[in-house]
């Protein structure tokens, strides 16, 4: 079977709308889809980019985050590179979209929040009326802060069991510095939770 004729298998079966019978389509020919020198005919382009990213998309349904990922990529540098195209105006091209928000969720799961942030901060600068974009980006500023603030208590706790064994051994100068450290990232913590409780009642007013 050639690739054009597998192409148009798939897409004239509608049972292979389904993610899990996609996907393990897909796979079952994986040899023949990634074996393809796609540089020599556009028509052989266009069909390994089409089945490659509807088997992105679909591993993204089933929340398997991991495998989606080198597939996201791929597909993703296909509907960059497609030939003759004008990329300024890859936003207007619907599934390129889905794929970039596909792999920002990917990325979210996986905690790669900065991998994550580059496709959701592209997808809200280049659509700024979505709301759905926007939510995304408020939800990994909340994961940052989250994440900010656990290390923060964590340096106020240790400064605290630090100094208290400084204290004991009579390590004056060492207990003021780390009483000094546990302070400012005390402090630091507070103005964090606020900012966030700030940005959450701002979000839902909106």
């Amino acid at each position: 079977m050639t690739i054009k004729e597998f192409y148009d298998h798939v897409y004239s079966n509608t049972d292979l709308n389904k993610p899990d019978i996609f996907i393990k389509t897909f796979e079952d020919n994986l040899a023949l889809i990634e074996n393809q020198e796609i540089h020599t005919d556009n028509e052989i382009y266009n069909a390994v980019m089409r089945l490659t990213a509807d088997y992105a998309h679909s591993l993204r349904i089933k929340e398997a985050y991991t495998k989606s990922l080198p597939y996201l990529d791929r597909a993703i540098d296909l509907f960059e590179n497609i030939p003759d195209f004008d990329n300024t105006k890859i936003n207007d091209v619907d599934f390129y979209r889905t794929l970039r928000f596909d792999r920002g969720i990917s990325n979210y799961y996986k905690k790669y929040f900065s991998k994550s942030e580059m496709d959701f901060y592209w997808l809200v600068k280049n659509n700024p009326d979505n709301d759905i974009y926007k939510n995304w980006v408020f939800a990994l500023r909340y994961k940052k802060f989250d994440l900010t603030i656990k290390i923060l208590w964590y340096i106020v706790a240790g400064s605290v069991v630090f100094s208290a064994l400084a204290s004991r051994l009579n390590y004056n100068l060492i207990n003021s510095l780390i009483l000094c450290s546990g302070i400012i990232a005390l402090s630091i913590s507070i103005i964090l939770e606020i900012i966030r409780y700030i940005n959450k009642r701002k979000q839902n007013a909106a």
